[in-house]
């Protein structure tokens, strides 16, 4: 069996680099040699021992993390015929049956055999040499755009995905909290999609300025501006149409309801870690509000593809640091402990 150099996880805090086997290649397959691999939040959260999945009993180790991938063919199954070595690519963040209900409407996500890809009841993911995807669940990657950019094509296509959960209406105020690429990566869709006004919502500076460059119409620093008095003035009063939550801050969920218009849509995508209390249920019955939970991007990522294919939005501004894969731990520490100075880390292998 050949062998590659991968960081495999066996339990919190217990990550190891180590030789392992590359992964058998099925008919039906693709096997991928890893370029760039972004490190999330998810995965820091899963690491740390923090992650809400570890007490689920979702964590299945020992595990490769890495769902944010981009790399190059390197070898196909017998029955591959839409892609061949040496092509580029980037792939879907969940391996679904192909066959169900689910997956014939294009809703693999509830696949009942859905396995994601370096996360929760997981197929190994990126943070390794070389990779395995089914050919179904992998895109091209046109040749202007550069492997750095492919490897944000997941987090911007949760944006979208975001985005479209929300169902903006031409003329909606849309407010979006969290200035991750998640948050960053809606910004420049809410724009397209008719809003009215795009207000972004963060804690720094450096980041609002890139959502701004992005499409955000409007920005607050919630460190030096009350949110909800801005927000309550920049909608003439009434709150936002569409909120998008992306920042996992209990508060902010609760604020969220708060600065909601009547039959506002209010799409959290994001993991808080916790039990979320004392919601206004009824408050939100009365307004007509509605709570939309968005996880992962099913369908999304050759929108987003399109999109840094044509140039209009260049993404890369988000990626702050490139650190080796043998230095995955480092990453991962380090994307919690300065998150005020990084936005997206790429682990280069």
């Amino acid at each position: 069996m050949k062998k590659m150099m991968a960081q495999r996880l066996y339990g919190p805090r217990d990550l190891r680099w180590m030789e392992t086997d590359i992964p058998e290649l099925k008919e039906n397959d693709m096997l991928i040699r890893v370029k760039y691999c972004g490190v999330c939040g998810t995965d820091q959260s899963i690491y740390s021992g923090e992650s809400s999945f570890w007490a689920d009993g979702l964590i299945h180790t020992p595990m490769t993390f890495g769902h944010e991938y981009s790399g190059v063919v390197e070898a196909v199954g017998k029955n591959v015929t839409t892609f061949k070595p040496g092509d580029r690519v980037v792939s879907d963040t969940g391996i679904s049956c192909g066959i169900c209900d689910f997956c014939r409407e294009g809703n693999y996500l509830s696949c009942p055999q859905m396995k994601a890809v370096g996360t929760i009841n997981a197929q190994d993911g990126g943070y390794a040499e070389y990779t395995v995807m089914p050919e179904r669940h992998v895109f091209h990657l046109p040749k202007n755009v550069s492997f750095e950019q492919g490897a944000l094509v997941e987090p911007v296509a949760t944006g979208l995905y975001a985005v479209k959960v929300g169902r903006i209406n031409i003329g909606e105020n849309v407010l979006i909290i969290g200035t991750g690429p998640i948050g960053l990566g809606a910004v420049p869709f809410a724009a397209l999609s008719g809003a009215r006004k795009v207000i972004l919502a963060g804690r720094r500076d450096f980041k609002l300025e890139l959502g701004a460059k992005f499409g955000a119409d409007e920005i607050i620093n919630t460190t030096k501006e009350d949110l909800y008095a801005r927000v309550m003035e920049l909608t003439d009063g009434k709150g936002a149409d569409v909120i998008i939550e992306a920042s996992g801050s209990v508060d902010m969920f609760h604020e969220s309801v708060r600065m909601a218009n009547s039959c506002c849509r209010i799409a959290f995508v994001a993991f808080y870690e916790q039990p979320i209390n004392d919601l206004n249920l009824d408050l939100m019955t009365i307004r007509g509000i509605q709570l939309l939970p968005v996880m992962g991007s099913p369908n999304m990522g050759q929108v987003v593809i399109k999109m840094m294919e044509s140039g209009k939005v260049d993404f890369t501004p988000m990626i702050t640091q490139v650190i080796p894969l043998h230095d995955a731990k480092k990453a991962l520490m380090d994307l919690k402990a300065n998150s005020g100075a990084r936005i997206k880390i790429l682990l280069e292998i």
